[in-house]
């Protein structure tokens, strides 16, 4: 501890307690968005990609972050409940600007990504800019790193959503063993816990019997699926392509196998993994309150 002068000391004592000025500043001291980034960085185990998408979407890392909210996409409805809640940092899994490139002003041109040549800017896109700027939100994204843990925590929520984890089987996070039951049955369990209004698509018949479940969150290429279904009775998976994965196991099925692909949609298969990282992160920022978000099922499925 360093010394005070006489004053210093006059003063603390008059006010009946001695502090030192190095404690004063700590305890004043506000932490920013890129102070929060940096001890995620020093914390979460993996080494750190210089080729990310892990990066700032949008407002100022140097932000004094006043609360900070978790979600799978930081969707308007999301931001609109972080403002809400007092909360101005938000941590997303997925792009926040509708794009691979995930930025708030997309070079012109074709691809993804992209704007035609010379075309008006678009209203969706300007109006999510504009909201964040107006409410002064820093925006960053936790995808790649976050699912570079072991074991994978987007595995690992899902599978504690479901009440499966005491059912993991031969040493392979992934892989469940459960109780006898149909497909029927697992899809109306998954769709009842995970909350899916209407995004949710199976593959196989109705009545098949399922006894070992692997989980595929996120979004899933056809070699995962092709790796993990001659080992197990279905897989519950996020998002696929469907002239891949779905083609493949509806082949599969249609050649006698009995199999089954569940479909949850990206985003609800990700929200339990972002409910735990919003639990981890309360352990790395305790002075700052920490609010995990659900971004919702976006579909609904006519009667």
């Amino acid at each position: 501890m360093g010394h005070l002068s006489r004053r210093q000391f006059a003063a603390a004592a008059g006010g009946g307690a001695l502090i030192a000025p190095t404690v004063i500043a700590q305890q004043t001291k506000a932490v920013t968005a890129a102070d929060i980034v940096e001890r995620i960085r020093g914390n979460v185990g993996v080494d750190w990609k210089s080729d990310t998408v892990d990066t700032f979407k949008a407002g100022d890392p140097a932000t004094a972050v006043k609360g900070i909210t978790v979600a799978s996409m930081a969707t308007m409805d999301v931001l609109k409940k972080a403002v809400a809640a007092g909360a101005n940092f938000i941590i997303t899994a997925e792009p926040t600007f509708f794009g691979k490139a995930d930025s708030p002003n997309p070079a012109p041109g074709r691809g993804r990504g992209g704007q035609p040549v010379n075309a008006p800017p678009d209203q969706v896109l300007t109006a999510k800019k504009e909201f964040i700027e107006k409410n002064g939100l820093v925006v960053w994204r936790f995808s790649d790193h976050w699912r570079l843990r072991k074991p994978d925590p987007l595995i690992q929520g899902l599978s504690e959503t479901m009440g499966w984890t005491k059912n993991q089987a031969s040493g392979d996070p992934s892989h469940f063993a459960l109780q006898a039951i149909s497909l029927d049955e697992l899809a109306g369990e998954v769709k009842s816990k995970l909350g899916i209004r209407g995004g949710m698509r199976v593959v196989g018949d109705p009545v098949t019997e399922i006894r070992t479940v692997g989980l595929l969150p996120g979004t899933t290429a056809l070699a995962a699926a092709l790796k993990m279904l001659p080992n197990v009775d279905a897989i519950v998976a996020g998002e696929v392509r469907e002239w891949e994965s779905v083609e493949y196991a509806q082949d599969t099925v249609t050649a006698g196998m009995k199999k089954g692909l569940i479909l949850t949609g990206r985003i609800m298969s990700e929200e339990p993994g972002m409910k735990l990282c919003a639990s981890w992160l309360k352990t790395l920022v305790p002075e700052t309150k920490v609010e995990w978000i659900a971004t919702g099922d976006p579909y609904w499925r006519p009667v």
